[in-house]
């Protein structure tokens, strides 16, 4: 019975369903694997080591007999089949990861709450709805920053990079997965690309938590002890901007924050320039575009924005060019730790970092947004269309790095652009008929700006959800609508688009 309808599926269904459930199954296998870290850190702690036993099992238990009743078809995934794996692998990976809050308790007790907090890790956003922050372990909250260091650069990648074999739709997963355009396979073998780019990511993870724990040890300044220093490396070379302090990065002296915002905008660029220079092409960031654009783009909205807090507050050059910069740095970046309560700066400089927030890192980096490179292609379309205008007939190609882009990633940019800000407004759109429904107090620009920093993938609002904040009083309705928006964010939402699309599931 089974198989005549399974066969019968298949006359209908361009999809093959089967193979895309194994993958899922064998990646969340492997996913479980990580929670024996958290296990370890329980341990050190004296803490309990139910909640990540329990999804050990589970995860392990249930991605086994997934793969298994599907007959372990992970090999058969087709680029058709690389949009399904990659949207329910994360799905499936965010409600994984919410169990040991839901085991633990507390104000991540409930399924909607959990979910919000790992989908929020696992995509690097950083938003949070915990209220009370002493209310949780150590080992949760270093599980809650490795889920965002696992989501950095992929756990999809990660699992390519350990067990290899993907069937002939191994690249599409990648490309599904990775922020930006496209994929640069650094390597002839799609593993060891993916291997690559993980050791890279890694090595320059080691780097972090020594420069942070160095600086604590010193003592010369309030620095990070180990445990805030790795926790810290997760959530900023993920550009997620978890922190196990309420206050954020508000606690620490300048030398720290000096190494967070150097490491942070290390992250928002394309890791493969950072593989490159590793191979000792030294020049490999300052020939890319993008990079420059990049780092252009940092610079000037730091500078308007110290501007603004020159200009508004009793604060010196240092200090108001200092926390421009920082925030700037870690808003654009879509990492979203706090230095300062934004809330409190004037008008201009919130609406400086609300812009940023749309326009993330580059391609290939674990930022969120659009990314600097398609912000560069629009424009680039821009002033083609001005100078053609002029001259109807000359040829002005786009260019990137000297070498002319095809039309067809032209058009991807715009489309996807567009399809950002639709589901930005969208998004903004459900939030405020929610919360008026639900007689919940809520601002336009509020609502706007927690649609554009889930979307984005960057962490705080403003308001109550603010730097300092959190969206744990949102309705449930909004909470999930936020969910879906970090959910489609990190995947660059046309792999989701296509699922819902009558063309991609029928022959």
């Amino acid at each position: 019975m089974t198989s005549a309808v399974v066969a019968q599926s298949r006359q209908y269904l361009a999809v093959d369903l089967l193979a895309v459930l194994s993958m899922v199954g064998k990646i969340l296998r492997w996913l479980s694997l990580t929670l024996l870290v958290p296990i370890v850190v329980a341990l050190i702690y004296g803490e309990t080591i139910i909640p990540f036993v329990v999804t050990l099992a589970i995860g392990f238990v249930a991605g086994y007999a997934i793969e298994f009743a599907c007959g372990r078809r992970s090999d058969d995934v087709t680029v058709r089949e690389a949009f399904a794996v990659v949207a329910f692998a994360w799905a499936g990976a965010a409600l994984l990861g919410g169990v040991p809050y839901m085991v633990e308790g507390g104000d991540l007790g409930n399924l909607v709450d959990a979910y919000f907090e790992t989908m929020s890790g696992f995509t690097t956003t950083g938003s949070t709805v915990i209220s009370d922050f002493d209310s949780h372990n150590n080992s949760i909250y270093f599980w809650r920053g490795m889920t965002q260091w696992l989501g950095g650069m992929g756990i999809v990648a990660l699992a390519i990079a350990v067990f290899g074999r993907t069937g002939p739709g191994g690249k599409a997963l990648l490309e599904r997965e990775a922020p930006g355009p496209e994929v640069d396979k650094l390597t002839p073998r799609l593993r060891d690309t993916a291997l690559h780019l993980w050791l890279v990511y890694t090595g320059i993870s080691i780097v972090m938590v020594a420069a942070l724990w160095v600086v604590g040890l010193l003592g010369f300044e309030v620095g990070m002890n180990l445990f805030e220093s790795i926790v810290h490396m997760f959530t900023a070379m993920s550009t997620g901007g978890f922190s196990p302090n309420a206050d954020s990065m508000q606690p620490y002296g300048a030398a720290t924050l000096t190494i967070m915002t150097i490491f942070q905008v290390i992250a928002g660029a394309n890791f493969a320039l950072w593989y490159l220079m590793v191979k000792r092409d030294w020049g490999a960031a300052v020939r890319d575009g993008e990079f420059r654009v990049y780092i252009g783009i940092l610079a000037g909205a730091s500078i308007l924005v110290g501007v603004g807090l020159l200009a508004t507050s009793d604060k010196g050059w240092i200090a108001s060019f200092g926390e421009a910069t920082f925030q700037v740095v870690s808003i654009m970046t879509t990492t979203g730790y706090a230095s300062q309560d934004f809330n409190t700066w004037a008008a201009f400089c919130l609406l400086i970092l609300f812009l940023t927030m749309f326009i993330g890192g580059c391609a290939g980096s674990t930022a969120g947004a659009i990314k600097v490179i398609r912000i560069r292609l629009i424009a680039g379309v821009m002033r083609r269309d001005v100078e053609t205008a002029v001259h109807p007939e000359a040829i002005l190609p786009v260019r990137v790095n000297k070498t002319p882009v095809r039309e067809s990633a032209i058009q991807g940019a715009t489309v996807f652009a567009g399809l950002y800000l639709a589901a930005w407004v969208v998004g903004t759109i459900f939030i405020l008929l929610d919360c008026t429904l639900r007689g919940y107090a809520q601002e336009t620009f509020t609502a706007m700006v927690s649609a554009a920093t889930t979307l984005g993938n960057v962490g705080p609002g403003v308001g109550a959800s603010g730097p300092f904040g959190s969206f744990a009083g949102y309705p449930w309705e909004s909470k999930v609508a936020m969910i879906v928006l970090m959910w489609i964010g990190r995947l660059e939402i046309i792999p989701i688009f296509v699922l819902f699309t009558r063309a991609y599931w029928r022959r």
